[in-house]
């Protein structure tokens, strides 16, 4: 998705944000509308490609930290 995105020149993306904006059947500017939803689609995006990064921390990770941080 991101990369999708990404490659979208300002055209392009203001076309898709059209469809997109005539589909969610609002009232109001469809550009405006599309162009708002992807903006949504890309954050989201964002938020699971960077939760997926994060170790999850354990007790013993909080204790290695807070021992390691008392030594230096």
């Amino acid at each position: 998705m991101l990369s999708f995105l990404a490659e979208l020149d300002d055209g392009e993306r203001d076309a898709i944000a059209e469809l997109i904006g005539g589909a969610l059947d609002v009232i109001g500017d469809a550009k405006y509308f599309g162009k708002l939803w992807l903006r949504d689609a890309e954050t989201t995006a964002w938020h699971v490609q960077l939760a997926s990064r994060r170790t999850h921390e354990t007790a013993e990770d909080r204790e290695r930290f807070f021992e390691a941080w008392g030594n230096a």
